[in-house]
């Protein structure tokens, strides 16, 4: 998937950070309504079945996705 560049919306620079990022939330959410409409790169797909290959081979070795995150943070 190629980046684009697109023309910030009008006011979008004068809102706060913070209204910035709901206001990029809000379009996501709207995008995510329709999931099957998002596309996915054949390379993710391809890595998502290469980790569930990985977790049935072994999954006592798989960790929970929260114990990750703790780790990260």
């Amino acid at each position: 998937m190629e980046p684009t560049t697109i023309p910030d919306p009008p006011g979008f620079n004068q809102l706060s950070k913070a209204e910035q990022i709901r206001y990029l939330q809000s379009l996501w959410d709207r995008i995510a309504e329709t999931p099957g409409d998002v596309p996915v790169p054949e390379s993710h797909l391809l890595l998502a079945e290469q980790r569930l290959a990985d977790y049935r081979r072994a999954p006592s070795q798989a960790s929970p996705a929260y114990d990750v995150l703790d780790r990260l943070s």
